[in-house]
């Protein structure tokens, strides 16, 4: 019932307002009345820069972690692949071919060892 609030007395939003900045330069004008508004004021003040401080704090540390994946994802693709670029654009030489015979040589005779061994035990 919209017309019964309006009846009542009460008022709208933008009634309130203008009521509130009419009262405000009411006593804005009386010097006796600036002072304990003024005390009033900065205690609302700090408390609204703390938030604010606290408010852009968190929105930069999202800001830098944002970054920080992004950081994250280019280093492992330059690590990754700037090898392979650096050869492909003449940056750098290939690396020489490794030489593999000889470890593999190793494994084998270290394997045909270890299998002697526990088939020697065994048999026993």
């Amino acid at each position: 019932m919209p017309g019964t609030l309006a009846k009542a007395g009460l008022a709208s939003k933008p009634a309130k307002g203008r009521i509130g900045s009419r009262a405000s330069l009411a006593t804005q004008r009386l010097p006796a009345h600036r002072r304990p508004g003024a005390r009033a004021v900065r205690p609302a003040a700090k408390l609204g820069l703390r938030i604010g401080e606290f408010i852009v704090k968190r929105r930069a540390r999202r800001r830098i972690e944002r970054f920080r994946e992004v950081g994250k994802t280019a280093a492992s693709l330059a690590v990754v692949y700037g090898p392979m670029a650096a050869e492909v654009l003449g940056l750098a030489e290939a690396p020489k071919p490794k030489r593999r015979a000889p470890a593999f040589a190793a494994g084998v005779v270290i394997g045909a060892g270890a299998t002697y061994v526990l088939a020697h035990n065994r048999r026993d």
